[in-house]
């Protein structure tokens, strides 16, 4: 996951030192290494690859406990809420630190806008012997630089891409839920008791929503709340959209500017509604993401008109259910899984 190396660049010696390394003979290849380095101190790749041998020849750390190390603000992330929830059970020590100085031997660092000058923190860290399990968040469009990547023992970030799929050690989780939104005791209400057949609050101007509006009016009961841009000054409230879910059926989820995921979705699910979500040619983003699962998925605006005036009242609450009782296993089995691959990844 974390490295990869172009032979055709490297020198005999870094050559010959890789092989040492790749065979297994790590003392063989910790001697070479040191030699790469007299010659040119400033190395990063040969110091990468003598502190890899490192962590191999010397024991880790005796066990203790797992530090939770936010390099963003919880308070006013909209994921905070979320992530604390899918990490519970992973940490014993949280930190909000936001200045890229707190390590620990074992930890989970929390971080977003990921660029070359936070390399740095995570390669200090990693130099001091520190296990890294880096959360990676916001980075919708594939911008950030992941050269971070290679110092931390796994990484999981949101929105999937096709491009890091391929490689070891990186998870893909979902967007989830806005701070706010979640309410953990309350029950799904009925289809049948809610007042619309379907909602949308938010931007019209993103990617394909003008042509889901121009298709969802089609339908009756339906409940349109359009603002300015994402957290305008005209947007809903927490409150006020949190309860506009509960009193909607479906919910149409288009992508945003450049992803299929958005808070929306998971945002239906956790209130009891039936998201619709987009599919691209020959891609399946949210099986993908997600794996099997019951939410509509449509092609185009128009099949999600004829999937609602298709069903059935009885059918719908029947989806209904099956959608909110999949996303209750699935938070399970994603907290379950996370804590796994930390405590296997930071050992």
């Amino acid at each position: 996951m974390k490295f990869a190396l172009s032979r055709n660049t490297l020198s005999e010696d870094f050559k010959s030192a890789l092989r040492y390394f790749e065979s297994g003979s790590f003392e063989g290849a910790e001697t070479r290494f040191y030699e790469i380095l007299k010659q040119d101190p400033t190395n990063a790749d040969a110091l990468y690859f003598l502190r890899l041998i490192e962590r191999r020849l010397i024991p880790p750390p005796p066990p203790g406990p797992v530090s939770l190390i936010w390099q963003v603000d919880p308070a006013t992330m909209w994921e905070g809420d979320w992530v604390r929830t899918v990490l519970s059970g992973c940490f014993e020590v949280e930190v909000i630190d936001r200045k890229w100085t707190a390590t620990a031997p074992r930890m989970i660092v929390v971080d977003n806008g990921l660029v070359e000058g936070k390399v740095p923190y995570y390669r200090a860290a990693f130099y001091r012997g520190s296990r890294i399990a880096l959360v990676h968040l916001s980075d919708e469009a594939f911008r950030d630089d992941t050269l971070a990547y290679r110092y931390c023992e796994t990484v999981f970030r949101n929105y999937h891409s096709e491009v890091l799929a391929v490689s070891t050690g990186i998870h893909f989780f979902p967007l989830g839920y806005k701070a706010g939104f979640a309410r953990p005791n309350a029950e799904r209400r009925p289809a049948s008791k809610r007042r619309y057949l379907w909602s949308f609050a938010g931007d019209a101007k993103k990617s394909s929503r003008e042509p889901m509006l121009e298709a969802m009016k089609t339908l009756p009961r339906g409940f349109l709340h359009l603002t300015q841009g994402f957290g305008s000054g005209d947007s809903l409230s927490t409150e006020a959209y949190r309860a506009l879910i509960d009193d909607s059926v479906f919910v149409p989820c288009p992508g945003g500017w450049s992803n299929l995921e958005s808070f929306r979705v998971y945002e239906a699910l956790e209130a009891g509604a039936i998201p619709i979500v987009e599919r691209r040619p020959a891609f399946d983003y949210f099986t993908a993401l997600l794996g099997a699962h019951p939410i509509p998925t449509v092609g185009s605006w128009n099949e999600a008109v004829q999937l609602v005036n298709g069903l059935s009242p009885e059918v719908a609450e029947s989806l209904s259910s099956l959608c909110y009782d999949w996303w209750c296993d699935y938070k399970r089995r994603l907290k379950t899984d996370l804590s796994a691959i930390v405590t296997r990844a930071l050992a």
